[in-house]
């Protein structure tokens, strides 16, 4: 009985020191003001006092949008590891468990390697070419 609430002590501290240390999340990380500064376009116009969103605020969000999706992917990825961690650490000897859960962390690690070189070849291309492929440009007329 000791071992389930050694169990249960490391399971409430743990939860209690994620919540602790937890920060808020926003949707929206930046304001449109300083995403029209890094780009050429701006986000927003005013008329009559009240702003609006343009056309070429599409390309604020998709900025927002691709600042979320790399932190998911290494998310996602760590969260698979510690799932496939435990499948593995809880299948007991049977080859049939463990084979899974090592199918789900080579996966996971693929997964991640694939990512990383994704970025790695956009980043090659950038410096080769100067185009930078990251970045969602929509056309303006002159």
């Amino acid at each position: 009985m000791p071992r389930f609430f050694r169990k249960i002590t490391f399971f409430l501290l743990s939860i209690a020191s994620y919540l602790l240390l937890a920060s808020p999340l926003y949707a929206q990380t930046r304001k449109w003001s300083d995403l029209e500064n890094r780009f050429t376009t701006k986000c927003t116009e005013s008329l009559n006092g009240v702003e609006f969103a343009t056309l070429q605020g599409i390309e604020c969000i998709f900025a927002n949008i691709m600042s979320i999706i790399v932190p998911l992917a290494g998310l996602a990825s760590f969260v698979t590891l510690i799932i496939g961690g435990f499948q593995y650490l809880t299948s007991g000897g049977d080859p049939k468990q463990t084979q899974k859960a090592s199918s789900i962390i080579t996966g996971a690690i693929i997964g991640l390697a694939a990512t990383m070189g994704i970025w790695f070849i956009f980043r090659l291309l950038q410096t080769i070419t100067g185009t930078d492929f990251l970045q969602f440009r929509i056309p303006q007329q002159p």
